[in-house]
């Protein structure tokens, strides 16, 4: 691997390319359903209402969070408008800050040449760069969450008082984010290194006592005039939803898996690179056996048992649970490959026979969810991209089986980089005319109505860019809920002016009953889309009451 640490020009293009995906169609593709929509929405209600201390937003309940976040967004909004790439803005530039902040903060720690591969590994993965693209909280808290363990294992090795800053800093920030996360990571990590480091007076200095409760005041100060502007309730809520039911083993929103379910995350994250895993794992077998004599293993360990392994005992699971570890596995994965060529690992025909077997198996995926999903040119791009795919995962496989580690971790990375290019250039785009029904809705209300007529959901939809496009349109939105579906009537017996949003059963019903009393039947204009969150297509109806 050193020819590759040492090229340049191939880092250079590695970073560029991650950088292009990065930002690759992110102000052309639609709000995606429920989260990003809602944040995207909490956002703009900050912005028009000047309230920043409860996100609220139209069926945006359940998607409330601590809100630096939706405060970024708003800051985003102010710069670029309040659009799809502001949107998304926040996100992807915490990724490239991850990206640097693996590199720079790691390579005083576990060396500069796995600092450097480690960091060509995050870029090369599979699922962060896709998580930069979608403005969910997750990239932002793996920015914090890679900052804060990395300036504790600085801490802890260097004993720098700038470190130990850049800990809680990172810690508050990532509260304001998204709550305890950030606590489970970096008390699981320290709380390990107290137990097993040779050092652990030094964690000590990090005096918690005193810097805990400040990094804590951010969120204080923000926790309680939230509590002062309605009583309590939103916070009440708060803990509840996010910590309570977590943490008695409830499972929301079907939030489930097994113990490994994790596991298999990095495996796919890590593709081209599952070769080497299960090398790693057993190296970590191995280290521990022998009672972790080896540092640089024991704060690698101390690290994937505080941002991985406790969450694969959690019953509640989503894959950007554990993302708190991420670097940690990319830097497992880097020492192995430098070790790769004076070493012998036994289980590398394993690790091949993984990467054969994921490859074929999204390859697959990629076609025959084509054909279930999209139209001719979605299933011809998607079957391209698949193509591609195998033939880069063959030439890598073969440099592997060749034992040509350097020309594995080449066609590796061009593997993802171009897999990832062609999705967001091509796949994605392909099924954006259904699945972005709800920014056409709004579109249609734009060129058909003038901005003085309201807007009204006869059913409650549930995806928040709905509302997001008619906000942005400059009209303004009522949603119903299905008991209050009788005040349709009244609003069209009113001749008041608006334009009433149906499902094809609901406005059957609307107009069935009209035609029942002899009532002039309304214009109705009929749009087709897709509901992401169900997967299924859905017929909206515009009745125009004017």
């Amino acid at each position: 691997m050193q020819k590759i640490l040492s090229n340049r020009l191939f880092i250079g293009f590695l970073l560029f390319f991650g950088c292009v995906n990065l930002f690759l169609n992110n102000g052309f593709i639609s709000l995606w359903d429920q989260d990003e929509a809602a944040y995207a929405g909490f956002a703009s209600v900050m912005r028009s209402t000047g309230n920043w201390v409860i996100p609220d937003f139209l069926w945006s309940d359940i998607h409330r969070k601590t809100p630096l976040h939706f405060w970024l967004i708003a800051l985003s909004y102010g710069i670029f408008g309040e659009n799809e790439f502001a949107l998304r803005f926040p996100s992807a530039l915490a990724v490239l800050l991850t990206w640097v902040s693996t590199f720079y903060l790691g390579r005083s720690v576990f060396g500069k040449e796995r600092a450097l591969l480690a960091t060509l590994l995050v870029v090369a993965s599979i699922f962060l760069v896709n998580l930069g693209k979608i403005a969910v909280t997750d990239a932002l808290l793996t920015f914090f969450e890679t900052v804060a363990v990395l300036a504790l294992l600085n801490f802890l090795v260097h004993y720098r008082w700038y470190y130990n800053l850049l800990f809680w800093a990172a810690v508050s920030a990532g509260m304001l984010v998204k709550g305890p996360p950030i606590l489970i990571v970096s008390a699981g990590t320290g709380g390990l290194l107290l137990l097993f480091h040779s050092s652990r007076w030094r964690l000590l200095m990090l005096h918690p006592w005193f810097f805990f409760p400040l990094a804590l005041l951010p969120l204080w100060l923000w926790g309680r005039a939230a509590w002062l502007a309605d009583n309590g309730v939103f916070i009440t809520w708060l803990y509840d939803w996010y910590i309570a039911k977590r943490a008695s083993g409830e499972t929301v929103l079907g939030q489930w898996g097994p113990p490994g379910y994790f596991l298999l995350v990095f495996m796919l994250s890590f593709l081209p690179f599952t070769v080497f895993f299960p090398a790693a794992l057993r190296e970590i077998v191995r280290q521990i056996r022998g009672k972790l004599h080896n540092e640089q293993y024991l704060l690698l360990i101390c690290w994937l048992a505080g941002g991985w392994w406790i969450y694969e005992i959690i019953p509640s699971k989503l894959p950007s649970y554990s993302l708190g570890a991420y670097a940690a596995v990319a830097f497992l994965l880097a020492d192995i490959m430098l070790r790769i060529e004076t070493e012998d690992f036994g289980t590398l025909r394993i690790g091949k026979g993984l990467f054969l077997f994921f490859s074929s198996l999204i390859a697959l995926g990629l076609v025959i969810g084509s054909v279930l999903l999209l139209d001719t040119w979605g299933i011809a791009v998607a079957s391209f991209t698949a193509l591609v795919w195998s033939v880069l995962a063959g030439f890598s496989y073969r440099a592997y089986h060749q034992k040509n580690w350097e020309a594995g971790f080449r066609w590796g990375s061009l593997q993802v980089l171009v897999f990832v290019f062609l999705a967001w250039l091509l796949i994605i785009p392909s099924f954006e005319e259904p699945r972005g029904a709800t920014k056409r809705i709004a579109e249609k209300i734009a060129q058909t109505s003038p901005n003085t007529v309201e807007v009204v959901f006869a059913r409650p939809f549930y995806l928040p860019s709905l509302p997001f496009y008619v906000l942005q349109s400059g009209r303004k939105y009522r949603g119903l809920e299905e008991q209050e579906f009788e005040q349709v009537f009244g609003l069209y017996a009113q001749k008041k002016p608006t334009v009433i949003v149906f499902d094809k059963e609901k406005c059957d019903l609307f107009v069935a009953r009209l035609d029942s009393q002899k009532q002039k039947m309304p214009r109705v204009e009929i749009i087709r889309g897709w509901v992401s969150d169900m997967g299924k297509l859905i017929e909206y109806k515009l009745v125009y009451n004017f």
